[in-house]
């Protein structure tokens, strides 16, 4: 969290976000910020799907070396082996790998966070012979980071609309939770109503429902009234320059009657507050945001005009910077085998 005289731009908060180097630009500052940023490609059915930080890569050889060949190694890239070419074969060698590593917290204390919840992989192979529903692979939620590959999240942005002004700014006000003290990642900064990664085998739409009851107490006929707004997209270098988080959010409105108030119902949220834009605003400017929180927040108010190209002097790098082009391929049609749990 920033300190309290921390006044950030709108865009260093998008900057925050989508901080990691574009890897195909040509602008002699990005190639400067890029250059010293050791990673690896991961590489499946011959394509890069994600990113390996050059000293997690010697784990994975001596991993090699302690169970049956698993990965081949170059200089600059990291897949697996020949005979490893279906969804069974990938998921089984990564989880198997995944669990020896979870016994060694100093290396990786990214998996004191173990979920027991699944990400799909994505290439441009869906041959049903060698995946699972077109994912190649399937890893643990929280090794996800490990390897840079891309997640898909959905965000509902609640709003409340009076009327009863000409003035967007005036109009709208939002639910904005607050996250648990007690969560991992960013525990007590502002967050959306809902937000939640999706998991292997379960759709966006599914996603949105379970979310609304599981962090907002919203039942389904509430819930189900969510309208789909597009999505943002970023790419963010971890502090400790060995993790990168690349991200797909796929956002949601949610408009809720003055009168119904979001409750927590699971230990992830502390509680709920309506703010005006002004508030959010400055909430997001104090660096008082999860920053692809503040992002949905800003994704919202320029499809709603409250920020426009006359009030927001960055608004045309803002808009085009909350939608990176992602390098890695995505699902075509969501998996949904796994809906019924």
């Amino acid at each position: 969290m920033a300190s309290s005289t921390t006044q950030l731009s709108l865009l260093d908060v998008v900057n925050q976000c989508d901080n990691y180097p574009l890897s195909d630009s040509k602008d002699p500052a990005n190639q400067a910020r890029l250059a010293p940023l050791t990673f690896h490609d991961f590489m499946v059915d011959g394509i890069p799907v994600g990113r390996i930080h050059c000293t997690i890569v010697p784990h994975m050889a001596a991993y090699n070396e302690s169970a049956a060949p698993t990965f081949h190694i170059t200089d600059t890239a990291v897949a697996f082996m020949p005979w490893m070419n279906d969804y069974n074969s990938r998921s089984d060698a990564i989880a198997q790998m995944l669990e020896q590593w979870r016994k060694d917290e100093a290396t990786f204390p990214a998996l004191k966070g173990w979920r027991n919840e699944l990400y799909g992989i994505y290439t441009h192979i869906t041959d049903p012979t060698t995946t699972k529903q077109g994912a190649a692979l399937a890893i643990e939620r929280a090794a996800w980071g490990l390897f840079g590959f891309h997640a898909y999240a959905i965000y509902i942005n609640g709003y409340v609309y009076s009327g009863q002004s000409s003035s967007p700014r005036e109009n709208l006000q939002l639910w904005i939770s607050r996250r648990s003290l007690t969560k991992p990642i960013y525990p007590g900064l502002l967050d959306n109503m809902v937000a939640g990664g999706i998991e292997f085998g379960h759709s966006p739409w599914h996603t949105v429902i379970k979310e609304s009851m599981e962090e907002a107490s919203l039942p389904k006929e509430v819930a189900q009234r969510a309208k789909s707004v597009g999505t943002i997209s970023y790419t963010t270098l971890f502090k400790n320059g060995k993790e990168t988080q690349t991200e797909t959010q796929l956002m949601y409105d949610l408009e809720l009657p003055l009168g119904l108030t979001p409750m927590p119902c699971d230990s992830e949220v502390e509680d709920f507050r309506l703010w005006t834009m002004d508030k959010v605003l400055t909430a997001i400017r104090a660096g008082e945001f999860k920053p692809n929180c503040a992002c949905a927040c800003l994704h919202f108010m320029i499809r709603h005009g409250v920020l426009t190209p006359e009030n927001e002097p960055d608004y045309f790098e803002i808009d085009q910077r909350l939608h990176r082009r992602i390098e890695y391929p995505g699902p075509k049609k969501w998996p949904t085998f796994n809906e019924g749990h």
